[in-house]
């Protein structure tokens, strides 16, 4: 699509005047979520400006990982809470999510494996959740309650029965057709838990379709409006929206600074060729690892000028979870590197590089400057910011990202990356050679079309958006229990 033609932005970066709206109505914000903020980046580093400019007061509640392991005290604004859930519930929770909810939300029904107990369980860690957080006194009226991604969802429900609590959930993975809810056991426990939500947020407008559709599906006697994205059933009215998530652009600039001595030296350190091609990836089915092992082979087979003259590098990032459905995908995985490398093995040479070890952000930096090509082959994702921390790092401008379709990012970066169909080997194949023969100002329009959106779709922009849609949603209320000057402010 011509550059004139483009898309209009997802998403409002806020201004001086948002903040200062957002100053007088959030003194505290809860956030459930499964895992802990972790050490860096995603939602505990979009909520640092609400903190440190708002003066925010954020309490965490998540299943693992309370705080931030090798802190003595949490970053100040942030409280970090465990639920004391029993081994053996956390355990089954776990499963539910792993071995049914994934597969089921990515559409690969064939692969979810539902039961009854793991379910149970499931409801009930989150109503586990759900109590310990209302337990937690806060110092607002109403309190903001922002719950996130799939393995928490019917936490809301109990939490939006007390009085004053505004909750709202961004949903981080996709939503499948409306038929595969909809055929699912669970599939209206989990739309009508959603609905107690005033916000949900997802990466893409096909999330957002799919979502409201399936509770057309499910709830005839709902007013579904799909042009407004709003659902008004009973005396509920839940907004959608698409908030694609943002990266920290100044922190990978950063890092991509730093680390450029560590770029240049890491073909010398690994003997690569002149080509480098890379793969940065989870080792789980859903990132059609090897589905892009299949393209590579097809490009070996069709391109023999290019034997030799490039490597691909593969980092196996570990599981998500751990289990023997993930351990056998990630044998398979490197049994088909084993297999491709000896096939086209010469002099010495082989085309595949593993790397089975943990690379920090300085690492990534480093390998994403030192690619020509990165590729992304997804089956399906909810959005892939490993594209995006590749598009940050690329201070040269130069670089070609290789994109499944299936990944939500692809929806804000079609206009630079070369988009492909995730199980098509031939298609891989014909987009590899292609990024390996781009002219320098071919890669750096391409380059600099991903970079404008990559830049201007801040993290922190996100997070304060996703807030004061909530915030502004909270109108819903009651406004009888409001003080005055909050329904006042929104008007």
């Amino acid at each position: 699509m011509p550059s004139s033609l483009q898309s209009p932005p997802l998403l409002t970066p806020l201004s001086r005047e948002d903040f200062q709206e957002l100053e007088l109505f959030l003194p505290t914000l809860k956030v459930i979520s499964y895992n802990g903020p972790g050490l860096s980046g995603g939602v505990s580093k979009s909520l640092e400006p609400v903190v440190k400019r708002l003066g925010t007061k954020v309490h965490w509640f998540a299943i693992e990982g309370k705080s931030l392991p090798q802190q003595d005290e949490p970053p100040e604004g942030f409280s970090f809470y465990s639920p004391k859930i029993p081994a053996h519930l956390a355990e089954r929770h776990r499963k539910a999510a792993q071995d049914y909810l994934w597969p089921l939300l990515h559409g690969l029904t064939d692969k979810a494996n539902f039961d009854a107990e793991n379910w149970k369980a499931f409801r009930q860690v989150n109503e586990i959740v759900a109590s310990d957080s209302l337990s937690v006194s806060s110092q607002s009226f109403p309190t903001l309650c922002w719950l996130h991604d799939y393995q928490v969802p019917l936490a809301a429900p109990l939490m939006s029965m007390q009085a004053g609590l505004i909750i709202c959930q961004f949903w981080h993975v996709p939503w499948p057709e409306p038929e595969v809810i909809v055929n699912s056991p669970i599939g209206k426990e989990l739309v009508d838990a959603l609905l107690s939500n005033k916000l949900i947020g997802f990466h893409t407008t096909e999330y957002a379709t799919n979502f409201l559709n399936t509770v057309k599906e499910l709830f005839p006697n709902a007013q579904v409006d799909v042009l407004k994205m709003e659902v008004r059933r009973r005396r509920s009215h839940t907004r959608v929206v698409v908030m694609p998530l943002g990266l920290d652009f100044s922190l990978w600039q950063k890092l991509a600074r730093i680390n450029k001595p560590k770029a240049e030296a890491i073909g010398v350190k690994h003997r690569l060729a002149n080509q480098v091609i890379l793969g940065v990836d989870r080792i789980d089915y859903t990132k059609g690892v090897l589905e892009k092992l299949a393209g590579i082979e097809r490009f070996l087979e069709t391109q023999e000028s290019w034997l030799r003259r490039f490597h691909y590098v593969q980092v196996c990032h570990a599981v998500k979870y751990s289990g023997a459905p993930a351990t056998e995908y990630e044998t398979s995985v490197l049994s088909e590197i084993a297999r491709i490398n000896k096939r086209f093995e010469s002099n010495g040479w082989q085309p595949i590089l593993a790397v089975n070890e943990y690379l920090d952000q300085n690492d990534l930096a480093a390998w994403y400057q030192a690619a020509d090509v990165l590729i992304v082959n997804s089956i399906k994702d909810g959005l892939n910011l490993i594209a995006k921390e590749y598009v940050a790092c690329r201070l040269d401008e130069q670089g070609s990202l290789i994109l499944s379709k299936q990944t939500g990012a692809s929806a804000e970066l079609s206009q630079g990356a070369l988009l492909v169909d995730p199980n098509s080997p031939d298609n891989i194949a014909t987009a590899i050679s292609q990024a390996l023969s781009l002219e320098v100002e071919e890669k750096r329009r391409r380059m600099n079309s991903m970079r404008r959106v990559v830049g201007w779709n801040q993290l922190h922009d996100w997070a304060l958006g996703f807030l004061r849609q909530s915030i502004q949603g909270g109108r819903h209320i009651a406004h009888a229990n409001l003080p005055i000057d909050y329904t006042g402010a929104l008007k």
